[in-house]
């Protein structure tokens, strides 16, 4: 894992990627004069994403380039990714995350794999010398409202605004890595507390997955419906988070309305969440998310010090929301 990178989204939030590196081909619109290469690396999650297809496309007159002409790389085992586009790039952009022959998500409610199964999507404003993104469902939220219109800077930035406004009561900021980074902000209680609350967020997605039969596809057809499996249920419940957009600035406010009513009602205790140890690695703990005691023990057996277990777990305790 490298060093993370000031996101292009929220100036501040950090994260971290892997080295695997891809190059690209195509170009036009937006590239710099130099070639001085951009990279743009972050984590994929509904829970973590592994081996899966990634692609950065340029937007190129308000539109992704073709898919043959991205830059493209696989996710890691840890969810991460990295993408270089050796032509300079610096415009705005869109990453997918697709699925390929063996890729698979974390289902956070079992710890167990499934197929990885659907795509889901994350817009930059502008890619610089080193960007972060996350994609997550909430990404993709703002992905499907910026498709919507022309994408440029100003209206992918649009986009993310809506988004995050409207999940304002959920303490979602789409740029917040959904792992427990104790390598890189393991002395960070704020932000060790916007990455737990990131990780409930999406327990509560695959939780709603399973359990809320007024969570629906476009039909009106139940994402837990009898006979459908984890995986068609979790790729069910991101396509309609994504339909709250109407445009890309703004929400069906019905839609909304239900959604976080689902949303709201999962109580998450007991599900399996993704710690990144000091050295990099990923530790998955079954931990029961209301529980100050389950919680300190899961970081001290991810190497947290007891000392910083009583200072600091209570902090990221008292940031979920």
């Amino acid at each position: 894992m490298n060093k993370p990178t000031v996101t292009a989204l929220t100036a501040g939030i950090m994260i971290a990627g892997v080295a695997a590196l891809a190059g690209c081909g195509g170009g036009g619109g937006g590239s710099s004069a130099t070639t001085s290469a951009t990279m743009v690396s972050g984590t994929a999650a509904k829970g973590l994403i592994k081996q899966a297809r990634v692609l950065v496309c340029r937007i190129v007159n308000g539109v992704p380039e073709a898919d043959a002409s991205c830059g493209s790389t696989t996710t890691g085992n840890d969810g991460s990714y990295r993408v270089t586009l050796n032509d300079g790039y610096t415009g705005p952009a869109m990453i997918k995350i697709m699925a390929g022959t063996a890729s698979t998500m974390m289902d956070e409610t079992t710890g167990i794999d499934i197929p990885y199964a659907m795509t889901m999507r994350a817009v930059i404003p502008a890619v610089s010398g080193a960007t972060s993104a996350q994609v997550t469902p909430f990404t993709e939220m703002a992905a499907s409202a910026a498709s919507m219109t022309t994408m440029t800077p100003a209206t992918i930035n649009q986009a993310i605004a809506a988004v995050q406004g409207v999940l304002l009561s959920l303490g979602i900021d789409l740029s917040v890595m959904p792992v427990i980074d104790l390598k890189d902000n393991g002395t960070n209680p704020a932000m060790l507390a916007l990455q737990s609350n990131m990780v409930k967020q999406m327990s509560r997605i695959a939780m709603a997955a399973k359990n809320a039969s007024s969570l629906t596809d476009a039909s009106g057809v139940p994402c837990n419906a009898a006979g459908t499996t984890a995986s068609q249920q979790f790729s069910c419940a991101v396509a309609a988070m994504a339909a709250v957009m109407n445009s890309y600035a703004t929400t069906d406010p019905t839609k909304l309305a239900a959604m976080l009513v689902i949303l709201n009602a999962q109580k998450v205790t007991s599900v399996t969440i993704p710690i990144m140890r000091a050295d990099g690695t990923i530790q998955m703990e079954m931990v029961d998310m209301t529980s100050l005691t389950s919680m300190q023990a899961a970081m001290q057996r991810a190497g947290m010090t007891a000392d910083m277990t009583a200072n600091t777990v209570p902090a990221m305790m008292g940031g979920m929301h």
